[in-house]
C-alpha cells in the first residue's frame, strides 16, 4: 500500500460547504443543516475497533467533529441544535474500496448510485474500475461542488486486461501503450488503476510501475496472476479475496486465466498453502478488499435479494433478477458453490486479518447488490465471519479511510475528524442488522435524510 496522494490534500483540508451554496437537488435532501449540532446519548461503535460506549456525546461543529464523550462529562454549548438520539446507534461514515459507479447494461449509474451509497450510509468511496470514466469523473466533481447528492467519489481509470478479455477494457500490447495509458488518466484525475482477470504479466507490471511513479494506486480483479506474483510486482491491493485466487491451481500456465474452483473447494483453510500465499501478502503490504455481499450471491443456499433492494431495481434488472433466481434454484443439488465453499471464503478472509492483514470492504455492486445496501450487507457478513461488530466496523470505515490516505480526516468518531457519521436506529453492537436502518447520514455535517435519497431512486437501479 502507496501513500496517497497529492490531490487528498484539497479533501483533507475541506471545511462545510455553506448550505446556500448547494442546488435545490441536494438541499431537499438534508434534514440537518445548521452549523452546530450535538448528538446526543447515543451509544458509539468508534471505527477504532474498541468496544461500543454507551450514552456518548458527539459535538459537530462547521462539519468537524469538535468534542466526543460521556454525556454526563459533556456540556452542550449554547448555540447548538440538539438532537436527542438515545436508543440509536452512531458509526463513522462508510468507506466503500470497491463502490462502481455503474450496473450491468448502465456504464454510468449517474443518478441512483450516488443517492443510494449516501443513503446507505457511505460516505466516501473508490469505484474500483470505470466502464464511463469521463461520466465518473463529471459525477464526483458535480457532488463536490454541490450540483447533485452523494458521497466523495474517488474514481478509478478504466479496467485494463488482456487479448483474451472484455473488449470494452482496455488492452494496452506494449510496456510503453501501458505507461501511455496511465499518463493519460493520471492527467484526467483518476485516483487508481484496476487490473482485470486476463491482463499479461508485463502489462500488469508496467502499469504498477507507471502508476506508482505518479502516486496512485493499483488493484487487481486477477486470475492470470497468482496472488504471490502481483504481491512480488508491488500491486497494492487485490479484490474478492479467495474466489479470485489462482495460486493453488496446479500447472497454472504463466500468465494465463485458468479455472480456479477445483482448486479451492478442495483447499485447506489452515494449511500450508493458504498460510504461504496470506504471509506473501502480508510481508509485501497488499491489502484485501473483502466483497461478501457479491459473493454471496453466487450461493443458493444462501439469503438473495430483500424486498428493500428489489424493489430499487428497474423493471429489466428485476426479471434479470428472477431469471437467475430461477438458474439458481435449478442448480441447487448440483452447484459446487456450497456451504462450505462458503465457509472457506469466510475462513480466508479471517486468517488473513489475524496474520496482520489490512482489509477494507466494498460491495461490487450488481445483481440484487445495489449501492449502499450492499455495503451494509458486507458488514453483517464481516460479523458471520467472525469478526466482533466493532472490528467490523473498523474494516468499513477507518481501514479504508487508511487505505485512501485519509485515515487521518475521516473513519474515526475523534475531536477533529471530519463530521461524516450514520446515525443508526438501534443498538448495534447487539444487533448487526441495524446497520440496515439508517436516520441520518451527515456527510461533512450535513444531516441527510436516507428515506427522501432511497425514494428519488426507487425502481431505477438498472436505468440511470
Amino acid at each position: 500500500m502507496i501513500a496517497l496522494l497529492a490531490s487528498l490534500a484539497g479533501w483533507a483540508g475541506a471545511s462545510a460547504q455553506p448550505v446556500a451554496d448547494l442546488s435545490d437537488r441536494v438541499r431537499q435532501h438534508i434534514r440537518h443543516d445548521a452549523p452546530q449540532i450535538a448528538l446526543v446519548g447515543v451509544r458509539l461503535v468508534d471505527g477504532s475497533g474498541d468496544p461500543a460506549r454507551a450514552d456518548q456525546t458527539v459535538l459537530i461543529e462547521d462539519g468537524r467533529i469538535r468534542q466526543v464523550g460521556p454525556a454526563a462529562d459533556i456540556s452542550v454549548p449554547d448555540g447548538f441544535t440538539v438532537l436527542d438520539l438515545a436508543g440509536h446507534s452512531v458509526i463513522p461514515g462508510l468507506v466503500g474500496l470497491h463502490n462502481h459507479l455503474h450496473y450491468p447494461g448502465t456504464p454510468a449509474s449517474h443518478h441512483t448510485a450516488p443517492h443510494l451509497y449516501l443513503a446507505g450510509g457511505v460516505t466516501t468511496l473508490f469505484s474500483a474500475g470505470s466502464a464511463a470514466p469521463v461520466a465518473e469523473l463529471n459525477m464526483a466533481r458535480a457532488v463536490e461542488r454541490g450540483y447533485g447528492p452523494g458521497p466523495d467519489m474517488r474514481i478509478a481509470a478504466p479496467y485494463v486486461t488482456g487479448p483474451d478479455g472484455n473488449w470494452v477494457m482496455a488492452q494496452p500490447d506494449t510496456a510503453e501503450a501501458a505507461h501511455r495509458f496511465v499518463d493519460y488518466w493520471t492527467e484526467n484525475g483518476v485516483a487508481g488503476f484496476k487490473l482485470y482477470r486476463h491482463v499479461t504479466p508485463d502489462i500488469a507490471r508496467a502499469v504498477i510501475t507507471r502508476a506508482h511513479a505518479h502516486g496512485l494506486p493499483v488493484t487487481g480483479h486477477l486470475c492470470s496472476l497468482t496472488y504471490r506474483q502481483a504481491a512480488e510486482m508491488g500491486i497494492d491491493r487485490i479484490e474478492h479475496g479467495f474466489l479470485s485466487m489462482s495460486d493453488l491451481v496446479g500447472d497454472k500456465p504463466e500468465g494465463v486465466c485458468t479455472a480456479t474452483l477445483a482448486s479451492l473447494e478442495t483447499s485447506d483453510p489452515d494449511g500450508e498453502a493458504i498460510g504461504a500465499v496470506i504471509a506473501a501478502l502480508v510481508d509485501h503490504d497488499v491489502t484485501l478488499t473483502s466483497t461478501l455481499a457479491i459473493i454471496e450471491s453466487h450461493f443458493a443456499q444462501r439469503p438473495q435479494g430483500d424486498a428493500r433492494s428489489l424493489t430499487m431495481l428497474a423493471p429489466e434488472a428485476r426479471a434479470a433478477y428472477d431469471s437467475r433466481q430461477d438458474a439458481l434454484a435449478a442448480r441447487l443439488e448440483t452447484t459446487r458453490f456450497t456451504p462450505e465453499l462458503f465457509g472457506r471464503v469466510l475462513a480466508f478472509e479471517r486468517r488473513f486479518v489475524a496474520a496482520g492483514g489490512h482489509l477494507v470492504a466494498g460491495p461490487d455492486t450488481g445483481r440484487h447488490i445495489i449501492p449502499g445496501h450492499g455495503d451494509q450487507r458486507n458488514v453483517e457478513l464481516l460479523v458471520e465471519a467472525g469478526f466482533t461488530v466493532e472490528q467490523a466496523v473498523r474494516i468499513a470505515t477507518h481501514n479504508g479511510a487508511v487505505e485512501l490516505g485519509l485515515g487521518t480526516d475521516r473513519g474515526l468518531i475523534r475531536a477533529g475528524y471530519r463530521a461524516d457519521l450514520v446515525v443508526l436506529q438501534g443498538d448495534l453492537s447487539a444487533d448487526i442488522s441495524r446497520i440496515r436502518h439508517p436516520q441520518i447520514v451527515f456527510r461533512n455535517g450535513l444531516g441527510y435524510d436516507p428515506e427522501s435519497l432511497a425514494e428519488a431512486a426507487v425502481g431505477q437501479v438498472g436505468l440511470r
